[in-house]
């Protein structure tokens, strides 16, 4: 075979390649997005979820708000509880985002006008620098005094465990949330409560 032939071979070749592989590229499966609402429950693989930690949140603080403590507390106080949260920890045998259902917790707590709440302990230090900056570089009419943070009547802490159970294509998840309320000052536990949930996962299994 000439050159000028294998050239020409080549030059017919390479086109028809690159469409193929153009084509092998584009032909996998397509991506396909679908907004829902936030609230909406969707469970995938039986693992602990938003749906759970939006759920169990509302549940938890409509009972821990309704029960007298806040009540006795804002009658011989005259002013309504402080609560620090403190971030609600995972004892389970999962990965989980707990930080998420700490603020689910927090925004019921915030919304409800029945307790103030301040930041908890891992958000305290940009402000705390905010004001060290300010009594160096702010006007005095401005600037923001030390010592002036709200001190905490109560602390809610809590936490979240698992247990799984499994037999061939089946699997039940049950998780435990405890959460409690404790008197910052004399350590009495004014409130607690818990509350589980439960999901039964079907798994499909192969065949030979």
């Amino acid at each position: 075979m000439s050159k000028s032939s294998a050239t020409l071979g080549l030059r017919l070749v390479l086109p028809a390649a690159l469409a193929l592989a153009a084509g092998c590229y584009t032909a996998g499966p397509a991506t396909t997005v679908q907004r829902i609402d936030p609230k909406a429950q969707v469970d995938l693989s039986g693992y602990w979820n938003d749906s759970d930690a939006n759920q169990i949140a509302e549940v938890m603080m409509r009972d821990c708000l309704s029960r007298p403590w806040a009540a006795q507390f804002t009658a011989r106080e005259r002013r309504e509880p402080v609560v620090k949260l403190y971030p609600i920890r995972n004892r389970s045998s999962e990965h989980m985002d707990t930080k998420f259902f700490t603020k689910q917790v927090e925004e019921e707590l915030v919304n409800s006008g029945v307790v103030k709440v301040v930041a908890a302990s891992d958000e305290t230090q940009d402000a705390r620098n905010e004001r060290a900056e300010q009594a160096e570089h702010a006007s005095d009419e401005t600037k923001k005094e030390q010592q002036q943070e709200t001190g905490t009547d109560f602390l809610l802490n809590g936490w979240v465990v698992s247990q799984i159970d499994r037999a061939g294509g089946q699997s039940v998840r049950a998780y435990a949330v405890t959460m409690e309320l404790i008197n910052a000052e004399t350590q009495e536990k004014v409130w607690l409560k818990l509350h589980q949930i439960k999901k039964i996962v079907d798994q499909a299994q192969y065949q030979w």
